[in-house]
């Protein structure tokens, strides 16, 4: 693990020292909305309900290299809040808790993330359209189970830490991402929009109440800032 971690950035650092007179490197930020799930196989969906999306904030922080006008390859280091739901049709037990009918139960995961992207880019110099796809390698921090009654009015019935190394939880996670956005240079830097969708490749395991294989998912909207460095 701490090899893979080691390597990525390395993949960082050589994206910001690689710079040429024939390519540009750009800096910033970028944060947004993600809403994410899980891609659960025949049996887990025939054994429990349809896992539900949960909403959580994505960020991080990015170098872009541009070679030429219409290609650039962006290297990030952030965080993800990824994780699902369910809504449960019957009372369920985990440890000293009793979720009853009707509540909800959501799985909340922290991730560290670590993306490669591909961008091949269109358009005008100061509005620019792209494409992106790449890699992500992810780590699971930690995770916690959060129990609210449904219907009009939201309870908090308990909150409750996971162990993930106690459950033979998968904490690294390799996948890939694909999107789109815009960005518009506005003579300082460049300000963009865009959308991704990630995928999992790698199948997850035993997490309470959920005893079977499944992968990650989810979509996000998010907005950003770099500045050019040469």
């Amino acid at each position: 693990m701490k090899n893979t971690f080691f390597l990525a950035a390395a993949l960082f650092l050589a994206l910001i020292s690689g710079t040429n007179a024939q390519s540009t490197l750009h800096v910033g930020v970028r944060s947004g909305l993600q809403m994410s799930t899980i891609k659960q196989s025949e049996l887990l969906s025939e054994l429990t309900p349809k896992a539900d999306y949960i909403y959580s904030n994505t960020t991080a922080a990015f170098a872009e290299l541009d070679f030429g006008g219409n290609f650039s390859v962006q290297a990030e280091l952030g965080y993800a809040g990824r994780g699902f739901g369910y809504d449960l049709q019957k009372d369920v037990k985990i440890g000293d808790f009793e979720i009853p009918l009707g509540a909800r139960a959501d799985f909340r995961f922290n991730t560290l993330e670590l993306p490669v992207l591909f961008k091949a880019k269109s358009g005008l110099d100061a509005v620019r359209f792209y494409a992106q796809v790449g890699p992500y390698l992810g780590y699971n921090l930690n995770s916690k189970l959060i129990a609210r009654t449904s219907g009009i009015i939201e309870i908090k019935l308990f909150e409750m830490d996971i162990d993930l190394d106690a459950v033979n939880y998968n904490r690294l996670e390799v996948g890939g991402i694909a999107g789109a956005g815009m960005e518009v240079n506005t003579g300082i830097g460049r300000f963009f929009l865009d959308g991704r969708y990630q995928h999992g490749f790698t199948a997850n395991a035993d997490i309470p109440v959920v005893q079977e294989t499944f992968r990650s998912r989810g979509f996000a909207v998010q907005a950003g800032f770099a500045l050019p460095l040469n």
